[in-house]
Order: C-alpha cells, then structure tokens, then sequence
C-alpha cells in the first residue's frame, strides 16, 4: 500500500514511518520540517501545495500532523492552531478525495475532556476544557462531513498516551532522568492516570484500520485499556532502568485527573490486541534510550 503519513517529523510519524516500511508498505512523510522520515516538506495549511501531491497516487492518507498537545496550541494561539488543526485536516481530506485515498485521522483523548465515567467509551459526550481539545472535535467532525457527503473512506482514532523510540512525552523524559540517576517529579500528588501504549500496538492498529472496509466511517479508542498512575509509571521506570533516581511526589493541588479507554470496540471491529503490556513496552523503550542517548 502507498501510504502518505503527515506529521513524520515528530514522535509518532517517525515510528508509524518506520514501522509501515518494515511491513512492506510504501511509506512516505510529510511534515513542515525535515527528518530522516520525511520526503515531502510541505505546510499542510497551504492548499494547492498539498493537492500538487495528488499525482504520487497514494492508496491511503494517515494523518498526524497538528498542534501536538494543549501547550503547543495555547502558545501559538487560537487562529495559528485552528488554521494548522481544523483546515490542514481540510486540505488533507481534499488531497484524500481526489485520490479516493482511505483517511485514517489521528485524534486524541482530550475530546472526552474529564470522564464523567471510567472506562471512557466512544459513545461518551464530547467535552473539551481546552482550545486543543475542541480543535481535535473539529478536526473529527470535518473528517465525519467528508465521509458522509462525499463518501471519503474515513476513520478516526482516539489516542491516549503512545510511548516509544523518540519519545518526549512523560514517559520519554522518565527514562532519560532515570538513566542519568536525576530526580523524576511526579505532579498533584501522583495521583492522575491514563493509559500508557507502545507504538507497535498503534502501528498494528492502524494497519488493520487501513485495511478493514468496516472501520469506514468509526471512530475508536486505542490504547492499552489499563489505567496507570504517573507515580506508578515513575515508580516501574526507575526499576526497570536499575536506576538510583529519587521519586519526589509533588503536593496534590487539584482534583484527580483520571482517564483510560474501553477498547473493546477497537478489539471487535479491527481485531486489535495490544502485543505489549506497560513493562515489557517499557524495556524496548528504555533500550532504545540507552543506544539513543
């Protein structure tokens, strides 16, 4: 399959880069800055350069690239982050329907907002507190309108915390403190969960959603489906890395923030079945760290 994978330049589009290529697949990136899995340096907010790749014939469009997370969309402010979330989905989708392409969008666990229930389920409301949040539900419902008016074989996965190789996120910074023996800060007391999951598993996910006509048009959880605490997450680096680092536990000044998915759904329509649990994800990771310093 040829694939397009937008955003290749950050964590996740290199992994998911690298991994499709190891399965055989035609894999090219896109991105706004240059990498080693990048081919296409391209703003995906520019629209005619975004449809000027409708002659490389792509069999199906992942896409990634966005505003990351709440900090980055608040720094570069509601206008620059809707333009680049909301109409850069808009021109990728465009570049979708002119090739009849699969769309496979990235999207995150943020458009749940606070769970009003655990395990978080796709048929739960959607309530952001945050401008990246609702940026993401816009992003899904543009996505939904191309598949609905135009019949754009569209789906639509809702992550929760990948972790992997380039990681630098949470986990990413855990493990790069613990093997230099620094100190690990755990914040609000350590008492916040989610739902850790390595980039293989992602990576099988979205192979099968690629391939399965009856993830068109669904919208799905994936992780691993287990809540994990940030404190536990510190707690299992540390020994698994045989690291000497202290573990201090901030004050808690707020309210839990809790979340893990139901991924049954992901399970049932796709035959997604995570490979790797949180420690043995972990110990890949942390070895590629250690190659990586």
């Amino acid at each position: 399959m040829r694939i397009l994978i937008t955003g290749s330049s950050g964590f996740l589009g290199k992994n998911l880069v690298n991994c499709m290529r190891s399965r055989g697949h035609d894999a090219r990136g896109l991105d706004v800055v240059k990498s080693e899995t990048t081919d296409y340096i391209i703003d995906i907010t520019k629209r005619d350069s975004v449809l000027d790749l409708s002659r490389e014939g792509f069999n199906a469009i992942v896409h990634l690239a966005a505003f990351p997370n709440p900090r980055t969309f608040t720094n570069a402010g509601a206008l620059r982050g809707l333009d680049v979330n909301v109409v850069g989905t808009i021109n990728m989708l465009e570049l979708a329907k002119s090739l009849n392409a699969r769309f496979l969008l990235y999207s995150t666990s943020n458009v749940y907002g606070k769970p009003l229930k655990l395990p978080v389920t796709e048929d739960d409301p959607l309530r952001p507190f945050e401008g990246y949040g609702w940026s993401k539900v816009a992003a899904e419902a543009v996505s939904m309108s191309y598949h609905v008016v135009h019949r754009l074989p569209v789906t639509i996965f809702r992550l929760w915390k990948p972790y992997g190789p380039y990681d630098n996120g949470v986990v990413g910074i855990f493990i790069a403190k613990a093997l230099k023996n620094e100190e690990l800060l755990v914040n609000n007391g350590g008492v916040d969960t989610t739902d850790f999951l390595y980039v293989e598993d992602l990576c099988d996910a979205t192979d099968m959603a690629l391939r399965k006509n009856e993830a068109v048009g669904q919208a799905f959880n994936i992780g691993l489906g287990i809540e994990t605490s940030i404190l536990d997450l510190a707690k299992l680096i540390v020994k698994l890395t045989g690291s000497s680092s202290r573990i201090t536990v901030q004050p808690q000044t707020a309210e839990p923030f809790r979340s893990y998915p139901d991924v049954s759904k992901a399970m049932r329509i796709l035959g997604f079945k995570p490979r790797y649990d949180l420690a043995s994800g972990l110990r890949v990771t942390i070895d590629w760290f250690r190659r990586n310093p």
